[in-house]
This record gives C-alpha cells, sequence and structure tokens, in this order.
C-alpha cells in the first residue's frame, strides 16, 4: 500500500486527474453531443421524471444513467457533459492504479496515451453511456488485480473480488456490453492457487447478480424483450466499417503508430525468437487482454455504427504494446497515440453536420461526399465544431417551424432528437408534425388529413432506407 500510494505517487495521479479534466472542460457547453442518441437521452430522463416510469432511450436499455439522468433532467448540457467528463477521469484513475498493480514501469504514459485516445477524448465530453461504463470496468479491474495480487495468501481478502464482481455489475447497468469483459477477468483468475475456482465463481455469480438488479426497472417494464439492439439501416461498405474501427478510434497519427510498432514487434519477436512471457502473470494478462480485444473487435462487426464500441479493449490494447515495447518505444508510441487527438482530422466537409477546418487541409469526394484531411485540426476538434453546426443547423430549422403556416410532416431522421430537445418550454405550432422516419403507409395516411409531407437534408434517402421502400422522393420535398 504504501509502494502504491507514495507522495510522489499521489502527486502524479493528481496532476493526471487535473490534466485529463480541464482537457475537457471547454467541449463540455456544445450541446449534448454529435451523436443523435445523446439527445434522447434528456428527453428519456424528463419522461422519467415527469411521468414515474422508466423508460429506455434505445435498446436494450441503459437504466443506471437513464435513472441518474432523469434525477437532474433539466439541468442542461453542461451538467449531463461534466457527469460524464468526470467518469472518464475516474476510469483513467483506476486505469493507472491496475498499471501500478501490475508493476507497469511508465503508468504515467500510458494513462495518458488512453485519456487521450481521440474516441475517448470524444467521448468524454457529452452525455452518453460510454465512460460511464469504462469508469466502472476499470474499477472493477483495479480491485481484480488487488485481490489477485493477496490471493497467495490464506488471508486473503475476499472482499476485494466481491467488489470487483459488484462494480462489473454496475458497469453492465450502464452499458450491457460491460459483461463481455467477464470472460476474459476470468481468465486471470485461472488457478495459481487453491482460490481460483472459487474466486471464479464468487466474481462471476456476483456480476451477473447485479447486473440482473440493475435491469430490474427494464424488465419490470418490457419483460425481456428489451434484450435486442438498434439495426435501423443497412451494413456499412467495408471502407466505413474499416475507417471507424481504426482511424475512427485512433485518430490518424495513432493509428499509423500502432501499424509501425505492431510491425516491429512482430519482427523482433519472429527474427529473435524471444519468448513471450516472462512469467505465469503475464502470460495469462496477454491471453485476457487478447480476448477482450477479440470480442469487442466481434461486437463491433456485429454492428459498425460507432467508433466507440471499441472503447472497453483500448485500455487492454495499450497494455500489451506496453508489455512488448521497449521504454523508448513505448513512450514515443504514447505521445503518438496523444497528439492524435489534436493533429491530422478526417472528416466531412459538409456545413450542416461536418466539421471545419484550416487552409492546408486536403479535399476529396468518396461516394459522392466531400471529405477533407486536416494536418492543423484534429479529431476533437473536429468533432466540436460538428456539434456547433448541427446546432446551429437545429436552430435555423426551429425558427421557420415555429412560424410554419402551413400543415406540414417534417421528416427529421438524425434531427430528430434535436429539434425535441429544442422546443422545450416553447410553445407548440399545431401546423407542423415532426417524424423520425415515416412508412408509405403512415405518409398516406397524412396525405389525406391535409399535410404536406416535407424532409430535412438526406432523410429521403435514410427514410427509404430505414422503412425499405423507394418511395420518400415521389411524394415528399426538401425543408430548408
Amino acid at each position: 500500500m504504501k509502494k502504491l500510494f507514495s507522495e510522489n505517487i499521489i502527486v502524479q495521479l493528481i496532476f493526471l486527474s487535473l490534466v485529463v479534466f480541464l482537457s475537457r472542460l471547454p467541449f463540455l457547453f456544445a450541446g449534448y453531443g454529435s451523436e443523435e442518441d445523446a439527445w434522447l437521452l434528456p428527453l428519456t430522463a424528463k419522461h422519467i421524471a415527469l411521468t414515474g416510469q422508466y423508460e429506455l432511450s434505445r435498446a436494450p436499455g441503459h437504466p443506471l444513467q437513464e435513472i441518474i439522468y432523469s434525477l437532474m433532467w433539466n439541468a442542461g448540457p453542461f451538467a449531463y457533459n461534466l457527469l460524464t467528463a468526470i467518469a472518464s477521469v475516474i476510469a483513467v484513475l483506476f486505469f493507472a492504479l491496475s498499471l501500478r498493480q501490475l508493476d507497469f514501469k511508465y503508468y504515467l504514459f500510458a494513462s495518458f496515451a488512453l485519456a487521450f485516445t481521440p474516441i475517448i477524448f470524444i467521448s468524454s465530453t457529452y452525455a452518453i453511456d460510454y465512460m460511464f461504463a469504462m469508469a466502472f470496468v476499470m474499477g472493477s479491474f483495479y480491485f481484480l488485480l488487488t485481490w489477485i495480487k493477496n490471493s497467495s495468501s490464506e488471508s486473503s481478502a475476499w472482499r476485494q473480488l466481491i467488489l470487483s464482481g459488484i462494480v462489473l455489475g454496475l458497469a453492465i447497468g450502464f452499458r450491457i456490453t460491460s459483461g463481455a469483459i467477464l470472460i476474459p477477468f476470468c481468465i486471470l483468475l485461472l488457478p495459481i492457487s487453491k482460490n481460483g475456482f472459487k474466486g471464479i465463481l464468487i466474481f462471476s455469480f456476483t456480476t451477473v447478480a447485479i447486473g440482473l438488479l440493475t435491469y430490474i426497472p427494464v424488465i419490470k417494464t418490457y419483460g425481456f424483450s428489451f434484450f435486442t439492439f438498434s439495426d435501423q439501416f443497412p451494413y456499412p461498405n467495408l471502407p466505413k466499417v474499416f475507417y471507424k474501427l481504426t482511424i475512427g478510434v485512433f485518430g490518424t497519427v495513432g493509428f499509423l503508430a500502432m501499424i509501425f510498432y505492431k510491425i516491429k514487434i512482430l519482427y523482433k519477436k519472429i527474427s529473435l525468437k524471444e519468448n513471450m512471457f516472462s512469467s505465469e502473470m503475464s502470460g495469462k494478462l496477454f491471453f485476457s487482454c487478447l480476448a477482450v480485444i477479440l470480442i469487442y473487435i466481434i461486437s463491433y462487426l456485429r454492428l459498425p455504427q460507432k467508433s466507440a464500441y471499441f472503447i472497453p479493449a483500448i485500455p487492454f490494447l495499450i497494455i500489451l504494446y506496453g508489455y512488448f515495447l521497449s521504454s523508448r518505444a513505448f513512450k514515443i508510441f504514447c505521445v503518438l497515440i496523444t497528439m492524435s487527438s489534436f493533429f491530422f482530422s478526417i472528416n466531412l466537409t459538409d456545413s450542416l453536420r461536418g466539421s471545419a477546418h484550416s487552409s492546408l487541409a486536403m479535399k476529396f469526394k468518396i461516394s459522392g461526399q466531400e471529405i477533407f484531411i486536416d494536418p492543423l485540426t484534429g479529431p476533437v476538434f473536429s468533432d466540436y465544431t460538428k456539434r456547433l453546426n448541427k446546432i446551429a443547423f437545429t436552430e435555423d430549422v426551429f425558427q421557420k417551424t415555429k412560424i410554419e403556416q402551413k400543415k406540414i410532416v417534417l421528416i427529421c431522421g438524425w434531427w430528430y432528437n434535436e429539434l425535441k430537445v429544442r422546443n422545450w418550454n416553447c410553445v407548440q405550432n399545431q401546423n407542423v408534425l415532426l417524424v423520425f422516419y415515416i412508412d408509405k403507409t403512415e405518409i398516406e395516411k397524412y396525405i389525406s388529413k391535409g399535410y404536406e409531407i416535407f424532409y430535412l437534408p438526406e432523410q429521403n434517402i435514410y427514410n427509404d432506407q430505414y422503412s425499405k421502400i423507394s418511395y420518400t422522393d415521389s411524394i415528399a420535398k426538401l425543408y430548408m
């Protein structure tokens, strides 16, 4: 305990926490986020608070986050985002403490690399569940390693293992896919003593029991039909799937660093025929880390809509690089990952949902969309300016619909949640009906009632995909 919490270590951890928190602070004011699901959370929280009935924001539910937000539903985006930023600090702190338990020499470099991996930085600045779940997963990892370190002792405290299971169960309550990490964590518990198998049983039972308890509001309201996921659109094309899992997660600089050092590691291991493991613990840690990465790659590929689905694997990927790179190479690797948040962004130039870029940006078209690569702006800045652009367009739509004289149905698509939030505490224009997407039968029903059908930019395409029809353009017109 003395070694883990010496005065010098405490100062380093405080420094780490302050840097992580202060780096997020400027980005917490730009609405609830660039992701439409982030704008759905306050709508769900409002409904829970005002009706007293649980409602999931999207399948399969995120009950702990949804209930917490219901207690502060009208606090505004900064308060929501502030909780996410605090969760990211806790996640990084527990990662640092876990590395200390592993006697990881350059734990501070690794912790900064985790905190400034682009997708983690971005996900730390808006109202979504990824960092809440991550904080509890990292907490579980720390308590698990603490128990393992003491498990050879007859007087080993089982409370640390039980606490690890409780914390992982709470992670499931924020994001159900956190439960998948139970398998890799059990690999770490494979017996090195008579306590091993008993530890696996206690840990697994505690995790599952707490996870089920957190889902009682969901099961009570929806039964077991909640156990599904949203898959509204066709499977994305392969370049987009690859981009989101690589550059979308690590940024351009970070991804290139990973490729370079991965090749270097493989070359060194094969050419020098080095022994991969120096101890039983490092061998189990390797297979545990590998299992986490494979599980979340498979999970992402099942529904490759968002880069953030890969977040739980990132700490364990950093650990693998830390074990196999030399001290100097690992430090450079961590610095490059950290830099990746701030340089060489790749994004849309679209003025409504794209990002700002500098005069040095290179532009090109892919599948009819103009893309830029900008050496002077990173993924974090791109996401922030995208949020501002989306808020500005939402305001334009809101102001126009407020004075609309015709009876219209407006197909909003990914603008729907933002518009619903913007309409809070406002007198509703009864001539305007906002819809997410709408099928042919519903369109014809509203036309028969005298409504004109309009759609926001690009939503004609996605309305057809969502409804599995090719009909929207023949009956609806572009709004704005």
